[in-house]
Formats: C-alpha cells, sequence, structure tokens
C-alpha cells in the first residue's frame, strides 16, 4: 500500500507566551509521523491495515490562567489513501495544563472537541466529541541540559457507520517515552489498540481484532571533518555539522479474514525524514596542537569556540580554569547566554550601574561573564559559596567530570555502598565525586586508564576529549537506548 502524494504541506504553528515546553512531539497522539511537507500514519477500523498520507496542521497557544501554565492544541489532518480511495478528515482540540515542582514538571491532557469522517468503499464512519473518551499524563525532568519524559494515555473511540446501524469500537492505551538534549533527542510512542465491530442488524455479525502501532521520532546532530582537495587554499579543512530526523512507524496487527475463515496477521512499517541541515563551523587559528592524537577533538571544540577561535597558540597541556570551562560547555552544548538589555538616559545608566552581579567576583567585563551566567541560569555550574565563582581558579579532573554526569542526572545510578570504580587511585577520588566518575567510566566518557587523577588540574587538551566523548554519548549510546531497546 506504498503511495505518493506530490503536493503535500505540513504547517506548525507556535503561539507562545513564554519559553516552556514538555520536549519534543510526535505529531498528534494517533501514533502518526511526518517530515516538512507530508504527514502518515496507519488505522485499522475496517478489518484491514490503512495507510493514510496527506497533511496536517498544528496550532499550538500557550498561556498562564490564575496562575496555572496552560497549552491549547489544535491538529487538523486531511489524509487520503488514494490506491482504496479512502479520504479522513480529523479535527482535534486538546488542553494542557502543567504544574512544576522544581525540576519536575507533570501534565494533563485533556479533549475537548473532536471530530473524525472516514470514507470508503462507500461507507462512512463518523466520530464526534461524545463518542470519544481520552485523557493523557505526562511526567517531565530537567537536569539542566537534558529533558527525559514519559507518559501514558487512555481512549475509547466509537465509530458510527451509516447513521450507526453499524459501530466501531477503538479501545487503546498507549504510552510514550523520550529525552531532547542539545545532539540527539528520541521520543517513542507505542499503541495498542482493540477493535471490535458490530452490526444491529445482524446479531452475529461482530468481529474483533488488535493492533500495535510503534512510531519513533530522532533527532541526530553529526559532525565530520572535510578535507579541502586543492592544495593552494588558505586552510586545509573544516568541520561541518548534520542536522537529521528520522521518523519510523511500525505496527502490527490480528484482524478477522473477510471471508470469516481463520485471521489476517501481519507486521509492516514506514518511514519518513527530513531534509539535512548543514552547518560549516568556523576554522580555528590554533597550530600548537598538529600531531597530537587529541588533535580532532581540539580543533572540534574550538570549531564551535569552545576554544579561542583566534589564538593561535591553544598550551593543549595547560590548565582549564571554571570560567574557561563555562565557556566550553555552553559554546558546545547550545546553551542560551543572556542578552545585555540596552538602557538610555542618565536614569538608565544610573540603573545599569546599581544592577546586582550574581558574582562579586565576576564583572561584566570578565572575558568569561556571559557563559558563567548562562550555566548559572540552569544550575549547570554554581558558584562556590559567600557569592564568589572563583572563575579564574583551576578545575580539576573530578569536578569536570562531575559536572557532565550531573547534567545527564545519572549519578544515583551508581552502586550502593562500598565499591570500587576500578581506578588505582580510587581512594583519592573525592566522595562526592565517586558516584559521577564511577558513571562516566561505565558510559565511556573517561578514558579506562589505569589511573584517573582526580585532583590535577584538567588541560585544555583533556577538555577537548571529555566533551567530544559526552558528544559522542549523546549521539550514538544514549539514543541507542531509546530507540533499539524500546522498539525491539
Amino acid at each position: 500500500m506504498k503511495i505518493k502524494i506530490t503536493s503535500l504541506i505540513i504547517i506548525l504553528t507556535l503561539v507562545l507566551a513564554s519559553s516552556s515546553s514538555l520536549a519534543v512531539e510526535l505529531p498528534g497522539y494517533e501514533g502518526g509521523i511526518n517530515n516538512e511537507n507530508n504527514y502518515k500514519e496507519v488505522i485499522f477500523i475496517t478489518g484491514e491495515p490503512i495507510e493514510l498520507e496527506g497533511t496536517l496542521k498544528i496550532n499550538i497557544k500557550e498561556r498562564n490562567r490564575k496562575g496555572v501554565q496552560e497549552k491549547n492544541y489544535t491538529y487538523t489532518y486531511n489524509l487520503n489513501n488514494f490506491k482504496l480511495g479512502a479520504t479522513l478528515k480529523r479535527t482535534i482540540r486538546l488542553t494542557e495544563t502543567f504544574d512544576t515542582n522544581g525540576k519536575q514538571t507533570t501534565s494533563q491532557k485533556t479533549l475537548d472537541n473532536y471530530n473524525e469522517t472516514l470514507r470508503i468503499d462507500g461507507k462512512t464512519y463518523q466520530v464526534k466529541t461524545e463518542d470519544y473518551q481520552w485523557n493523557q499524563g505526562h511526567i517531565l525532568h530537567e537536569t539542566g541540559l537534558l529533558e527525559y519524559y514519559a507518559g501514558d494515555w487512555s481512549a475509547r473511540k466509537t465509530y458510527n457507520v451509516d447513521r450507526g446501524v453499524e459501530r466501531v469500537t477503538v479501545q487503546t492505551k498507549g504510552n510514550l517515552v523520550g529525552y531532547d538534549s542539545p545532539w540527539s533527542a528520541t521520543q517513542t510512542q507505542t499503541l495498542e489498540h482493540i477493535i471490535e465491530y458490530e452490526n444491529k442488524l445482524e446479531e452475529d455479525n461482530t468481529w474483533e481484532g488488535t493492533a500495535i502501532v510503534e512510531a519513533s521520532y530522532n533527532k541526530t546532530k553529526d559532525y565530520n571533518y572535510v578535507e579541502n582537495v586543492p592544495n593552494q587554499i588558505s586552510f586545509e579543512g573544516g568541520f561541518m555539522l548534520t542536522e537529521k530526523h528520522e521518523n519510523v512507524l511500525k505496527y502490527s496487527y490480528d484482524l478477522p479474514r473477510p471471508n470469516g475463515t481463520g485471521r489476517n496477521m501481519g507486521r509492516d512499517s514506514m518511514s519518513i525524514d527530513t531534509n539535512p541541515i548543514i552547518t560549516r563551523l568556523n576554522i580555528p587559528a590554533l597550530r600548537d596542537v598538529r600531531g597530537l592524537e587529541s588533535e580532532k577533538d581540539i580543533l572540534l571544540i574550538a570549531s564551535m569556540d569552545g576554544f579561542s577561535l583566534r589564538a593561535t597558540n591553544l598550551g593543549p597541556s595547560t590548565p582549564v580554569s571554571r570560567g574557561d570551562f563555562a565557556r566550553a560547555l555552553a559554546n558546545t552544548m547550545d546553551i542560551e547566554l543572556p542578552v545585555e538589555e540596552e538602557t538610555k538616559g542618565r536614569r538608565g545608566r544610573r540603573n545599569k550601574e546599581e544592577e546586582k552581579l550574581r558574582y562579586i567576583d565576576v564583572p561584566k567585563t570578565h572575558r568569561n561573564y556571559p557563559y558563567i551566567e548562562g550555566v548559572s541560569n540552569r544550575d549547570i555550574m554554581i558558584g562556590v559559596g559567600k557569592g564568589r565563582f572563583e572563575p579564574d581558579r583551576e578545575l580539576t579532573k573530578a569536578e569536570a567530570t562531575t559536572i557532565l554526569i550531573r547534567l545527564l542526572g545519572f549519578q544515583s545510578l551508581a552502586p550502593i555502598g562500598n565499591y570500587s570504580t576500578g581506578f588505582k587511585d580510587d581512594s583519592t577520588i573525592p566522595s562526592w565525586a565517586k558516584d559521577h566518575v564511577y558513571m562516566a567510566k561505565e558510559l565511556n566518557i573517561v578514558p579506562r586508564t589505569e589511573y584517573f587523577h582526580p585532583n590535577r588540574p584538567i588541560t585544555k587538551e583533556e577538555t577537548a576529549t571529555l566533551l567530544v566523548n559526552f558528544i559522542n554519548y549523546l549521539q550514538e549510546q544514549l539514543k541507542y537506548d531509546y530507540r533499539e531497546n524500546v522498539l525491539n
């Protein structure tokens, strides 16, 4: 049932009153997938799987009502299967309310209005608001850099056919799980349907079937080093970022055969991808990293302005300060930086001068001021007490590793009680860092060397390797766990 549609468009309109959101979302909740100009889903209400394709318009409005954060969704579907002569039109309106407690946000979605009409084989299948009972609950946990979330929903939808003479009831239970990060994102929905058909004029004319639909959305940002072919060029090569979005829908079914003998069982899948977004990074001026084993790691971090783009000498074996690490994190992890507001007139200048700084030792003239503000706004890095950040103090390997694992939120996954990280200098690892170091080694974010040297200042070369390992983890291991383990 693979079909082609030449002129399809999907429009996503976001009208938001604030910047908060509950992670990425697959289009709607019917187990569909989409890209920039196409939407696909599969339904089973006629007793066979019908793949539909067409347009989806999504409108989302966000507002705050009496202190309660609320989102209103409107989905408008216009779908077809030209081969089978099927058309489906559907309009949905939902309301989602949020309750935030620290770094956790729970939400509840309820159905406000629903209208669906499917026409196929001379029959009209129709659902109105009173024929659909549906609700969904979510929970989200944010770590400062990542968002993890999960949700569950239950539904019962009744299709009236030919003025109610025939009726199809679809009971659905579903769940979703996902995460969102700067380098990858995944969401997987699983829907389990029980489909029941009855004919009010023919008591013996009934059937029952089941179907499972799994829809997965994946975003990955990859980096590649591209060498230049000409020799007579001012730079040998540079890094390119490629952002790709993949959407996969798998389904299996157990339905009756039209002749009443045996069962119609099977499985199938379909996919739809977006056009990759390509970004070329700047070319660093560094010259003292050539020939190093970690040369490509250092150049990648510098290409993203984690290290200075204009400096010709990095000093790869020199220590990294707390402020410089904040810069490297902010620029490699797309952390939002503060925007300086313009002030006019004498009063504006006085207010600006009197504005209280977050840290007494990080004036706005400090080279790393915006990056320190960015990571502090998300509690990724915080002060050391008494209103100080100590931006120029050297950062230890234990501290740098702790920051990254805390961003993942995985420190609680370490063993409980007396255990060893496996490093020969395990006894020198500070107690507050041990869980983080253990997890970093398990996830291959830190090298599996004999010694860890937790209290040594981390060098610029080591910082580049640590951040690239962290990026690779977000790109591959974390995405694999969510996509493959859930779907398979």
